[in-house]
């Protein structure tokens, strides 16, 4: 962010940049009308804080354009041609693909020996190996874990930003990817006392899709509802044909999706504040990432609240031409 808004007060703009509550977080102008730490004079009427690019005027700065930012934040710019703020933040996008790509390979390099060491030494390869030992050695390999997934969810988001990721549309039996999923998930349901009701009816439509992106997509959903279901709950994956194609559907009775968190579940790295959702791990990468698999393979990826409580998630995937 620091060097396309350099380049920005470099062509002579405006800007500054907003938090969520319309603050002025940063600012590069001389005017006494915008200061950091205090807030923007937002115009009557201006959706807040706005969901696309938006133009408004803004006594007494004129025209003011609003971009919202992946983080929250709000770019306000004045002052100049929404051509010179088009070219560099297109310059900006170009490139982060590659800043992480350059990242999430310097970070694989380590982490594959940190693995590779800890299970020398929990095979007992430099000697017998104790009981608390083998704890210690099993909280490394899990965090591990953790950190090679959140490495691939990284990955997986720069590629489909720059494009050099892109999940297959062809013709795939639906009915197989659930099936996969549920078999996975089936003995963490048990041993957590959970109820796991598979719905798959005759007839489903073959759809148009990538099948391990599928998987991987109905993958975050039933993990998502595994970890918020408390001991005891039921989890429903349900597949059924559309007018369109067909739809998967998981739902739970967990807590649920709170109001003022809805707008950004399927945002990158949020998480509630719900302490039932702070006390599981996670990074809050699965599900944005599973709505662009969705998205690039012509589908959709949502969810609504159950009147019941806790929530359904759904993947939509249309019929396969030909």
């Amino acid at each position: 962010m620091t060097d396309w808004l350099e380049i920005l007060t470099a062509e002579g703009l405006s800007w500054a940049l907003l938090n969520p509550q319309g603050e002025v977080a940063a600012v590069a102008t001389e005017s006494a009308s915008v200061r950091p730490g205090e807030a923007f004079p937002l115009p009557e009427g201006l959706p807040w804080p706005p969901e696309t690019a938006t133009t408004a005027e803004v006594p007494p700065l004129g025209d003011c354009r609003f971009y919202p930012l992946e983080d929250g934040a709000v770019l306000a710019v004045w002052g100049a041609s929404p051509a010179v703020l088009a070219q560099a933040l297109e310059a900006e996008r170009a490139r982060m693909p590659a800043f992480i790509s350059t990242v999430t390979h310097e970070l694989r390099l380590p982490l594959t020996s940190i693995k590779g060491y800890a299970d020398l030494l929990a095979k007992g390869v430099m000697g017998p190996v104790s009981d608390s030992q083998k704890q210690f050695l099993e909280v490394i390999r899990n965090n591990v874990e953790r950190m090679a997934t959140l490495i691939e969810r990284v990955s997986e988001m720069g590629k489909l930003e720059s494009g050099r990721l892109r999940p297959k549309r062809e013709p795939m039996v639906l009915k197989q990817a659930v099936e996969a999923v549920a078999k996975t998930y089936r003995p963490l349901c048990e041993e957590k006392k959970q109820t796991l009701e598979v719905v798959l009816p005759a007839g489903l439509p073959i759809v148009q899709g990538d099948m391990a992106r599928v998987v991987q997509i109905l993958t975050a959903m039933l993990d998502n509802a595994y970890k918020y279901t408390p001991e005891g709950g039921k989890i429903a994956l349900k597949a059924e044909a559309t007018e369109s194609g067909a739809q998967v559907s998981v739902c739970d009775n967990g807590p649920g999706v709170a109001a003022e968190d809805a707008p950004r579940v399927f945002e990158a790295f949020f998480r509630s504040e719900i302490p039932e959702v702070r006390e599981h791990p996670g990074w809050g990468l699965s599900l944005h990432v599973a709505r662009q698999l969705a998205e690039h393979m012509g589908g959709a990826l949502g969810f609504g609240a159950r009147p019941e409580g806790g929530v359904c998630f759904w993947l939509r995937l249309q019929t396969a031409e030909g």
